[in-house]
């Protein structure tokens, strides 16, 4: 029988209340995307743990919808400890060093763009690893199958301990506590779409194309554009062992926004953590040797000639 969502509510606020000190000495942190299930996991770890207010970090990357940062600071307003960190490299950035087009299996960018941001947030409060730090996720039980995510789970892509404290809540659910409960808005972008965030998003579809083709023209037409590129001009699509129908650009780019391609695990974590030394200078601590393929010399030694260490390469070679 499903529990009354106020029962829900007073459980899991009672379960943060007690695990909070718990995790005392630990890097404890928010991870925001601005959207309805880490809105509402937020207002219930703030209820539980008032009056301190957990920092919520919100990585901008330059592809999610602008009007994002407008929404946070509205939420600063009603009280929200909001820090935007960056990712050490943009996504153009990283397509023009190689990393390779985006995939609906494992896609780079949420290590890339959303987790280095992250990582170095960490390093700046003295962590000296993920594992020294805790992510609270707003992750609800609609949205994800409990078959793959646990209340506690290790996030593999940063290494870092994660809770998702509002899995067992429905979406309707989750709105209801945010309105009723809270009496917080949802970000603006819900008038438009089901999800918040990028522009160019993994969960791409016709409506969303179709928002964002409208109002961000040049986004998109140089996210699209590049992904044509590197698929269809480059003849790579030829190449590959797929069906006739799946080698479509209405498949590849119109259905899903870009290609559904498997990738190895070096491209799905991050390999390597950036530091900067005591000369100023970049540099990489390497989680792993093997995930890092670093086969386009020319690329590192112009990297290296800048003072900014190993670069972030290409397809197979994810370095954060």
């Amino acid at each position: 029988m499903q529990k009354p969502l106020a029962a829900k509510v007073q459980e899991t606020v009672k379960y943060l209340r007690a695990l909070w000190p718990r995790l005392e000495g630990k890097n404890r942190f928010v991870a925001f995307s601005t959207g309805k299930d880490s809105l509402a996991m937020t207002a219930m770890l703030y209820e539980a743990v008032e009056p301190e207010k957990p920092i919520c970090l919100y990585s901008h990357h330059g592809l999610e919808f602008p009007g994002n940062l407008e929404y946070l600071e509205e939420l600063k307003n009603r009280g929200f400890v909001v820090s935007v960190v960056n990712p050490f490299l943009g996504y153009f950035d990283l397509m023009e060093r190689g990393i390779g087009f985006l995939t609906r299996k494992d896609p780079w960018c949420v290590p890339m763009l959303v987790g280095t941001g992250i990582l170095e947030w960490l390093q700046t409060q003295g962590a000296r690893s993920p594992r020294e730090a805790v992510m609270f996720r707003g992750m609800s039980g609609s949205e994800y199958s409990h078959k793959f995510h646990t209340r506690l789970e290790l996030y593999k892509r940063l290494d870092l301990p994660t809770f998702n404290p509002v899995l067992s809540f429905t979406t309707d659910e989750i709105i209801e506590v945010i309105r009723s409960r809270y009496g917080l808005p949802l970000n603006p972008i819900y008038e438009h779409m089901g999800r918040t965030y990028c522009i160019c998003c993994y969960t791409s579809d016709a409506r969303r194309q179709d928002y964002s083709n409208l109002h961000f023209p040049e986004v998109c037409s140089r996210y699209y554009g590049q992904i044509e590129h590197m698929l269809f001009d480059s003849g790579l699509l030829d190449k590959a062992r797929l069906l006739p129908e799946h080698k479509t650009k209405e498949e590849k780019l119109a259905r899903h926004g870009f290609v559904h391609w498997n990738r190895i695990k070096a491209q799905n974590v991050v390999g390597a953590v950036k530091r900067r030394s005591r000369s100023g200078s970049l540099v990489y601590r390497i989680r792993d040797a093997s995930w890092i393929n670093q086969t386009l010399a020319g690329g590192q030694r112009e990297m290296e000639r800048q003072g900014l260490g190993n670069p972030v390469l290409g397809p197979g070679r994810e370095e954060g």
